[in-house]
Order: structure tokens, then sequence, then C-alpha cells
């Protein structure tokens, strides 16, 4: 059908894309036959009315048969977890995903963290590991070789997405989020079957939940967490919050559940989102060297409680009590501080 037929259909009927008609438009979009006209009227009827899972699915289906694949077994595949995130919350943090991927992976995970250059903040994940000396442009058989050494490896969107600069202009110009937000964290291209992702809003939290339920990931947590400032607004942000409670999806083999967790509920303290605030590469990964030598405090909570997450979607813990422990553990033992050494050296 016409793109114009769909539009119809969507604007007048408020009718949803089924998830075949959404992967004949992304293909139509990656093909180049859209004008940037076209996809943005596409995108912002979608956003306007509000995606569905199987509209996402559909896209994100397409986006990953267009990536740059890492080599590896699918039985690899199955072990691995990513904590990449939509971003796009401006709560100007440190990197805390970037953090809790490196503790998981000393902890045991094998984590094939996806990520990018900074877009809406001053320090994006591979800005940090960069400034931490830890390759960031790995070629996809290096990246492999990484995973299998290191239980790490960081994977650049853009290198392994290159059929996604056919939207760039679409996205700087329209300036709001639309569907093309959320597909990058759910195209990982080593095909990680477990990861918990962040997104910037709450209504986010079910409609990636019940996306990733239809893509047949094995194990995820989908959150957005909040804090409240000092004159009583509530800031949200894209990681499991010590500022106030977090709204999160657990996704488990085709089964979503919903809840709210607090730092309180896993014997944390809570604090105010002012502690953690980031800043440039450089002063970002001075507060991540700092955490992995034994610094105490409100940073160091909010990466062993994300990092705990991680290690329950990689069926490494059972619960995010546990899991915090575990972390705190990994952090104590040096294991994060050694795993730092050996990605700077690659042996």
């Amino acid at each position: 059908m016409s793109l114009q037929h769909h539009l119809r259909h969507l604007i007048e009927d408020r009718a949803t894309l089924s998830r075949e008609s959404a992967r004949e438009l992304m293909q139509q979009i990656l093909a180049g036959q859209l004008t940037e006209i076209q996809i943005a009227a596409l995108v912002g009827a979608l956003a306007a009315r509000g995606e569905t899972p199987e509209e996402v699915a559909g896209f994100v289906d397409v986006m990953r048969a267009a990536a740059t694949l890492v080599p590896l077994d699918p039985e690899e595949q199955a072990l691995l977890v990513d904590t990449c995130g939509t971003g796009g919350d401006a709560s100007r943090t440190f990197n805390i995903s970037t953090a809790s991927a490196l503790v998981a992976a000393a902890a045991g995970a094998a984590v094939a963290k996806h990520g990018n250059r900074a877009i809406t903040s001053q320090c994006g994940s591979a800005d940090v590991l960069e400034a931490l000396g830890i390759p960031v442009d790995l070629a996809p058989a290096d990246a492999s070789a990484a995973l299998r050494r290191h239980r790490f490896a960081f994977l650049h969107a853009p290198s392994l997405h290159p059929a996604m600069k056919a939207v760039m202009p679409v996205r700087r110009a329209l300036g709001v989020r639309t569907v093309f937000n959320l597909l990058g964290p759910l195209t990982n291209p080593a095909g990680a079957s477990a990861q918990v992702m962040g997104v910037y809003a709450q209504h986010a939290v079910p409609l990636v939940a019940r996306t990733m339920a239809l893509l047949g990931t094995r194990h995820a947590f989908v959150v957005h967490g909040t804090a409240e400032l000092p004159d009583g607004t509530i800031r949200g942000l894209d990681e499991i919050s010590i500022s106030g409670p977090t709204h999160l999806a657990e996704v488990r083999n085709g089964v979503v559940t919903l809840f709210t967790l607090t730092p309180e509920d896993v014997g944390l303290a809570r604090a105010p989102m002012e502690t953690l605030v980031g800043g440039s590469a450089a002063e970002n990964a001075a507060i991540l060297t700092a955490i992995f030598s034994g610094e105490s405090g409100p940073r160091r909570d909010i990466v062993l409680l994300n990092a705990a997450a991680v290690l329950v979607a990689a069926d490494l813990s059972p619960d995010i009590n546990t899991a915090v422990a575990l972390a705190a553990h990994t952090i104590d033992s040096g294991a994060v501080t050694k795993l730092l050494d050996q990605l700077r050296s690659g042996t």
C-alpha cells in the first residue's frame, strides 16, 4: 500500500499499522524511497497518536536486518546483555548505564554495550569510554573477540547501523521524540537477548516492554526513574533512580510485569539528583574511576542499583536485592579496575 493510504488511515481514522505494514514502510525509508517530508509526516502521525508495540517491532525488524552484525554463535548471543537506553532525559547525570555495564561485566555478565557519542548530553557512552582509554570503534570481528576475551565490548551505533544515516536529517529537523528514539536501543548488533533499557518517559515503559516481548527478548528491564527537585517539580531519567521511585517493566519469556521500585526497597539511601550530575568526558571518566576505586555515596549507590538490574537480566542473580550485594563485592574486590586495565591493553 502507498504511504498516502497509510497516512490517511493514521490521521483520519487513528488506525494502527500491522507489524508487516510497519516493516514495509521502514524498508522504504532505508531504501531512500520516501522523501524527508514523507518520513516526517509518517513518524509525526505515529507520535501524535502514540506508537503501538507492533509498529515499533516492525521498524525494529527491518533495522536489525539492515545492521552490520557482530559475528557470534546463537549460543553466545543467548548470554549477552545490553544497557543501551534512549537518552534524551536532560538529567545531566554522569554515565550511569556505562558504569553499570562495566560492573556487570566484571561480575561475570557478557555485556555488548551498544551506544553512541553525546547527542543530547555533554558526554555519551562512547565519549566516557574513550576518555577511560577503552577502544570504542571496534570492527565487528574485533568486538566479538573482545566479548569472548573480556565479556565486554562497546558497539558504536553509527558504525554498525549505516542505513540510519537516511533519517538523521529528519530527526534533526523535527527536534522532537519519535519512534526513531526507541529503535537504536532495541537493535543491538551483537544480538543481545537480555537488556536493561532506560527510557525518557514513563509512558514508554509498557510500550517498549511489550515490543520486547514481541521481539522475543529473553529477559529485560525497561526503566524510567524519577526525582523530586528542590522546587517540587518531578524530573525523569532513563535510569533506575536513587532520588525517587522508578517505574519498571520486567520482560521474561514473553511475559511483562509492571512494578515500582524505590531505593529504600533495596536498602539504599535516597539522595538528591544534584549529587549525580556529570560533566565532560574527562570529568565523567574521573567519576567512574573514583567509584571503581572505592568511593562511597550516592554515585556508587546508583551504579550498584543499575548494575544489579543488569545482573538479574543476565540471570546471574535471582533478584535486585541480592544483585546489589554482588555488584558491591565486584567493585570492592578490584575486579572492575582489573577489567578496565585489560580493556585498555587488549590482553
